[in-house]
């Protein structure tokens, strides 16, 4: 009786692992469809994060500095030209010497205006680096972003610099708030 059961432990095995094979393969999503493509990019993330810390691992930690301001009064302007314009320094970073990559948003609005244009720079001592401009209605918020890549030679501060349409002579201001000022030391190739 020993020698019939065996043989049919061997047959039970593999009746159930073909029988598990052939599910696998059936439960697969048809390539085209939304789960294969969900499936897909999960497995590239996981793949994208694996090469992250093998490089985060080999190259350090990169250091990151960040400046954040909540309400920020910003300069209405009447002149013309937007050069000609006075403006508002939202967040500023003292960085030395090196290359960054700076980041920056904002949200800008007139509360006392129905619309209004605002101009964001991104600034240091030699000139600025980006530039971004949108439009906002009284009670919509226009969110501006800007990024660029900056080599310090020495010590300096980068800035985030805003105006806005408008009489200078209004009462009240315009507003920036929620900004974030973020610098991360690179080396560029």
């Amino acid at each position: 009786m020993n020698r019939v059961a065996r043989p049919s432990l061997v047959l039970l095995a593999l009746v159930a692992a073909a029988a598990g094979a052939s599910r696998a393969v059936d439960a697969a999503p048809p390539a085209g469809s939304v789960p294969a493509q969900f499936a897909a990019l999960q497995a590239e993330v996981a793949s994208l994060t694996t090469q992250v810390s093998t490089l985060q691992g080999a190259a350090g930690a990169a250091p990151v500095w960040q400046a954040s301001t909540g309400l920020a009064p910003v300069q209405r302007n009447d002149a013309t030209y937007v050069s000609d314009w006075t403006l508002s320094t939202i967040a500023s970073l003292a960085l030395p010497a090196g290359s960054y990559l700076v980041v920056a948003k904002t949200a800008v609005q007139d509360p006392y205006f129905s619309a209004s244009t605002f101009y964001c720079f991104l600034a240091r001592a030699a000139g600025t680096f980006d530039m971004s401009v949108d439009n906002s209605t009284q009670d919509e918020p226009a969110t501006i972003t800007l990024e660029g890549v900056v080599t310090l030679a020495s010590p300096d501060t980068v800035e985030l610099r805003c105006g806005a349409t408008g009489l200078a002579s209004t009462t009240g201001s315009a507003e920036a708030y929620a900004t974030k000022l973020v610098a991360i030391k690179a080396a560029p190739q």
